[in-house]
């Protein structure tokens, strides 16, 4: 009988162990990006978004602001309909990964305006 109860408090762990495994192996953290579309590009069907971006550099090419280093939370958001966002809106793009790039590039699960 005390082998059988080992035995089966053995199997026990290993099951649980197994479905914590596939639980947090499954679930994504979810990261949010709070700053500005600074470029909306319709060809490419993305939009370029900077954290804490000056209303004097909203004007400028996104290229000198890149190369200026003085923006380090750049994001391209891609597969986005461009028709529903203008420069200047102030959004939160909640997304599950990104590359390593600059600006890195993500695809958004979700966007909320928060102000344009």
């Amino acid at each position: 009988m005390i082998q059988n109860l080992g035995s089966f408090i053995i199997r026990t762990s290993l099951i649980l162990f197994s479905c914590f495994f596939l639980l947090t192996a499954c679930s994504k953290d979810v990261e949010v990006f709070n700053g500005i579309v600074h470029t909306v590009d319709f060809e490419n069907k993305r939009i370029l978004v900077i954290s804490q971006l000056k209303d004097s550099d909203l004007n400028k090419d996104y290229k000198e602001l890149l190369n200026s280093g003085e923006y380090s939370q750049v994001i391209w958001v891609n597969k986005v309909a461009p028709s529903e966002y203008e420069k200047g809106d102030e959004i939160e793009v909640s997304y599950e990964s990104s590359d390593d790039s600059f600006p890195a590039q993500v695809n958004a699960k979700k966007i909320i305006k928060v102000k344009n």
